[in-house]
C-alpha cells in the first residue's frame, strides 16, 4: 500500500499522555503513522504533535473532550456556540487541506457537515453514541444529513454489527463496514507485574470500568459483584453517580478517572472485569480485558453474543 496524506477529523482526541479522551482515535492515527502515512488530525484543543501525528487545535475543548459532547453540553448548554465555532472553523480547514483520504471519527459533526467539507473519498467511523443521537434527530434533519453523505459516497465504517443494521435503515443508500475500534494494550503489565505494582492482596480482584452514568448500570453491576465471597471490588471511572454509589458500596473502592496505562493495570490485574451496561455496541473495555486474558462477565448487549459464540472466557448474562 503506497503512504497516503490522511486527515483525521475528530471531536475528541488526548490532550496529553494519558488522556482517556478520544484515546481509540489516537491509536487509530499513530498506527496510520507507523505504517508510514503522512497523518494530520483536525481536533478540539491546541496544536500538538503526538508521536509523529500533527494536530490541528481549534480551540473549543471546554465544549469537547472527556466525558465528552453530550455531556459537556448537558451541564452547559451555552457551550453549544463553542461547538458551532468549532465545527465552522473545522470545515474551512479540511476544506483546504490537500489530502488523499479524510477519516470522521463520530458521523455528527465530524462526518456531516465537517467531512463532507473535504474532497478527498471520505470515511466516517459511527461509535454508537453519535447513531443514537442521529437517530433522534427530527426527520427532515437526518434526512438532510443522509442525503449529504449518499450524495458523498461516504463509506461507513461501524463498530458493530448492531450500528451497521441501525445505519442501513436511516441510510439504506451508504455503504458501510464492520470494524471494531483498535486497541492497544502493548503497554499494559502482565498479571502479576500489575498486582504488585497495585499492591493487590485479594484473592479476587473484581474491576468494573466506565463512566458513572445510569446508563451503564454500575449500581446493577456492584450489586452482582457483591454476591461473589471474599472479594475486593474496585471501580474506575467517573460520573455524577459516582458519591450515591459510594456510599451505597462501602466497601468498594472508588479510584476515579485514571490515566489510560493506570487503567489498563487495574484491567491486567483483575479476576474478572464485569460489566452491565445495555448500550454497548462493541465495548473497548471487554476488548481490552479479553486482550489482556482476563475473564468477563457482561449484560447482554451489542456484538457481544457473537463474540461469546468464539470465546470461552466472555459470559453473558440476560
Amino acid at each position: 500500500m503506497r503512504p497516503e496524506r490522511i486527515v483525521v477529523v475528530t471531536t475528541s482526541f488526548p490532550e496529553q499522555p494519558g488522556d482517556p479522551a478520544g484515546h481509540f482515535v489516537a491509536t487509530e492515527a499513530l498506527a496510520l503513522a507507523g505504517a508510514g502515512h503522512a497523518v494530520t488530525v483536525v481536533a478540539p484543543g491546541a496544536d500538538r504533535e503526538l508521536d509523529g501525528v500533527r494536530v490541528i487545535g481549534l480551540g473549543a475543548d471546554a465544549a469537547f473532550g472527556w466525558p465528552g459532547v453530550l455531556s459537556k453540553l448537558s451541564a452547559h448548554p451555552h457551550r453549544a456556540l463553542l461547538a458551532l465555532a468549532f465545527v465552522a472553523r473545522a470545515r474551512r480547514v479540511v476544506s483546504g487541506l490537500d489530502c488523499d483520504r479524510v477519516i470522521a471519527h463520530w458521523l455528527v459533526p465530524a462526518g456531516w457537515p465537517v467531512g463532507t467539507a473535504a474532497s478527498a473519498p471520505l470515511e466516517v467511523v459511527a461509535h454508537g453514541s453519535d447513531v443514537r443521537l442521529l437517530l433522534a434527530l427530527p426527520q427532515a434533519l437526518r434526512r438532510l444529513i443522509a442525503g449529504r453523505l449518499v450524495a458523498r459516497r461516504a463509506h461507513v465504517r461501524c463498530v458493530s454489527e448492531e450500528i451497521r443494521t441501525a445505519i442501513a435503515s436511516w441510510a439504506p443508500g451508504l455503504t458501510t463496514s464492520v470494524e471494531p475500534a483498535p486497541i492497544d494494550t502493548r503497554r499494559a503489565p502482565d498479571r502479576a507485574r500489575a498486582r504488585r505494582m497495585l499492591r493487590i492482596d485479594a484473592a479476587r480482584l473484581i474491576v468494573i470500568v466506565g463512566r458513572l452514568v445510569r446508563s451503564k448500570r454500575v449500581d446493577v453491576a456492584l450489586r452482582s459483584a457483591a454476591l461473589i465471597p471474599k472479594a475486593e471490588v474496585v471501580v474506575i471511572g467517573d460520573g455524577p453517580e459516582g458519591a450515591a454509589l459510594a456510599a451505597e458500596h462501602p466497601r468498594v473502592r472508588f479510584v476515579g478517572l485514571v490515566p489510560r496505562d493506570q487503567a489498563l493495570t487495574w484491567i491486567a490485574a483483575a479476576d474478572l472485569v464485569l460489566s452491565a451496561s445495555r448500550s454497548e455496541g462493541a465495548p473497548t473495555v471487554i476488548r481490552e480485558a479479553r486482550a489482556l486474558g482476563v475473564p468477563v462477565v457482561s449484560t447482554r448487549a451489542g456484538d457481544l453474543a457473537r463474540w461469546e459464540r468464539s470465546d470461552r472466557e466472555i459470559w453473558l448474562v440476560d
